[in-house]
């Protein structure tokens, strides 16, 4: 058992995840955490007020069982503000004197978006299956796509073989629940969002090199891009 603690003054309730061993816990009043780990394990810390962190247990945290860090405020600075309708507090006139004007979509004012086609999960066999103790829980639509050859043409005609192994890799270790809750992205939209990492960025061979710091910059920078249509 490691104890941290988040020296910010504002520390309680942060996330900390351990996506080595999948483990979770959340910082005290105090900021202090206590959580399983071992040499190598990495821990990602997250917060609403305060930017993503990424810790690698070394030996000196692992002998000392506590560390102590800091986290960086996430600030959202406004180049400018301009004040608007000085109100008077006679509700009628007041809205009689307010001024609107038409929405704008991100693309007016130069926010990039993904609006791609949602393209469907390649589920495998080995998850389509799911054995347990006590029996097996049977994904019968999956494992027909398997069965039947849909998937092999799937990937056939989008060329994704490479994507697809790339894709699935990734989210089994950062982990549906992690992307889920830290990049508020729906469980069923994750396999969109990360293909659109893959085809858009260096996210593959950051992963491969270890450089989490880098996947996690690009999780954030393409969530921005990434626009969940509503059904």
């Amino acid at each position: 058992m490691i104890k941290g603690i988040v020296e910010n003054d504002s520390s309680e309730g942060v996330h900390i995840i351990n996506k080595t061993a999948n483990l979770f816990t959340i910082t005290d009043k105090e900021g202090v955490f206590f959580i399983e780990a071992t040499i190598g394990d990495v821990f990602v810390i997250s917060s609403v007020q305060y930017d993503l962190k990424v810790i690698v247990v070394n030996k000196n945290i692992y002998d000392n069982k506590e560390f102590n860090f800091t986290l960086k405020e996430n600030l959202n600075e406004l180049d400018e503000v301009i004040v608007g309708v000085q109100l008077s507090g006679n509700l009628n006139a007041d809205i009689k004197d307010i001024k609107t004007e038409e929405l704008f979509s991100p693309e007016d004012v130069g926010i990039p978006v993904y609006e791609g086609i949602q393209m469907e999960e390649i589920i495998p066999m080995h998850k389509a299956i799911m054995f347990y103790s006590l029996g097996f829980r049977l994904d019968i639509d999956a494992t027909y796509k398997n069965l039947s050859g849909y998937y092999k043409t799937l990937k056939k005609t989008r060329g994704l073989d490479k994507e697809n192994n790339s894709l699935e890799i990734i989210q089994n270790f950062y982990g549906k629940q992690f992307l889920s809750s830290v990049y508020n992205l729906p469980k069923e939209k994750i396999y969109d969002f990360l293909l659109l990492c893959i085809q858009t960025s260096a996210i593959q061979y950051e992963f491969s090199k270890e450089n989490h710091n880098v996947v996690l910059k690009i999780f954030s920078d393409k969530r921005k891009e990434f626009i969940v249509k509503k059904q």
